[in-house]
């Protein structure tokens, strides 16, 4: 009677200690996955936008149209700005890394489209070459982004810029063991409102010069050129004809002023 009464108490036991394991590999596996609640989720950005410098100055180029044999230029021109600069107020923040040890941090991300055209919007930043956001500044109240001007996607003479506030971190894919891509992990805001940026006309150069003609052909000498061994020659024989006349002429008048003294 006392064995079987240990060999139960044995059981409970055993019975205690598994169910107990069964109940917190739940809890276990939810301590490793953080939750979708524990990135917060952004405010939408204010911003805004400027034109700046530095200025630059395309030169006229010339090029020879083999159809006609003409010289055609291309006349150059002037720009006074070369970025657009947008100053996007910051919102309250501080880095942290999650469960899985990745680094939450506060991004920023921009799309652009041209005004008057009617394409969608195209992002200037993306996770395709690994995610190249711009960060949040940690030293100032705002963050400055510089786009040059010639490299924004459906730009023009007008164009059309919306912000978007993100906060989370880039990971990396995987498919049959090779890295495939990259994707965003976080939360993100809604995109701002839309502000347009006019860019000024560039100035084209004045003329200035007259473009070669494309028959003319024309002889450089240089400068500092030493005459060749012919060039040399031909001086020395001028030379010695004029010198020769020279003393001739001397002759004469000699002989000359002596005959009429004679006389």
């Amino acid at each position: 009677m006392g064995s079987i009464s240990k060999s139960f108490s044995l059981l409970v036991i055993v019975l205690l200690v598994v169910s107990s394991l069964i109940m917190a590999k739940p809890a276990f596996a939810q301590t490793t996955t953080p939750a979708p609640s524990t990135i917060p989720t952004p405010s939408v950005p204010e911003f805004t936008t400027q034109l700046v410098g530095p200025s630059y100055t395309v030169p006229t180029t010339y090029s020879l149209d083999p159809n006609t044999g003409q010289i055609v230029a291309k006349i150059g021109y002037y720009d006074k700005y070369s970025y657009i600069v947008l100053t996007i107020k910051n919102q309250p923040f501080t880095s942290f890394n999650d469960n899985n040890g990745n680094q939450i941090l506060f991004y920023y991300n921009v799309q652009t489209k041209g005004h008057n055209l009617n394409n969608g919007f195209v992002d200037l930043y993306n996770t395709n070459d690994g995610g190249n956001y711009p960060t949040q500044s940690t030293d100032s109240d705002y963050t400055n982004i510089s786009m040059p001007i010639g490299e924004i996607p459906a730009g023009g003479t007008s164009i059309d810029i919306q912000v978007q506030a993100m906060i989370g971190y880039v990971g990396s894919q995987f498919k049959s063991g090779l890295l495939s891509g990259y994707v965003f992990v976080g939360q993100t805001s809604a995109w701002s409102s839309t502000q347009t940026v006019s860019i000024p006309a560039s100035t084209p150069l004045s003329s200035t010069s007259t473009a070669p003609s494309a028959t003319s052909t024309q002889t450089l000498t240089p400068v500092n050129s030493a005459p060749s061994s012919s060039t040399l020659l031909l001086i020395t024989a001028i030379a010695f004809v004029v010198i020769v006349f020279l003393l001739a002429v001397i002759i004469f008048l000699l002989l000359y002023m002596r005959k009429r003294r004679i006389a």
